[in-house]
């Protein structure tokens, strides 16, 4: 089972305080996903909206990418750990 943990949406914005926010724990059955399909997965649970950009980590357990809902677009990261 994989646990996507720390989940953390930050808005992106020109001016004035970002938006933080922090999503509950996910588990997933654990079937070979890439870092993409682990991304893909968060954002259709929390219907995060669309993914515009995956950042490449050296740390195959930390995801981090950009998404976009209504417009907006916010930055994603999380963590995955193996139970």
């Amino acid at each position: 089972m994989l646990i996507i943990e720390k989940i953390k949406t930050k808005e992106l914005v020109s001016f004035g305080p970002a938006i933080d926010r922090e999503w509950a724990d996910l588990a997933l059955p654990e079937m070979d996903q890439s870092p993409k399909d682990l991304v893909k997965a968060v954002i259709e649970a929390y219907d995060l909206g669309e993914l515009m950009a995956q950042a490449h980590t050296s740390n195959p357990s930390v995801l981090k990418a950009t998404v976009e809902k209504d417009q907006q677009s916010f930055h994603l990261s999380a963590h995955v750990r193996i139970d």
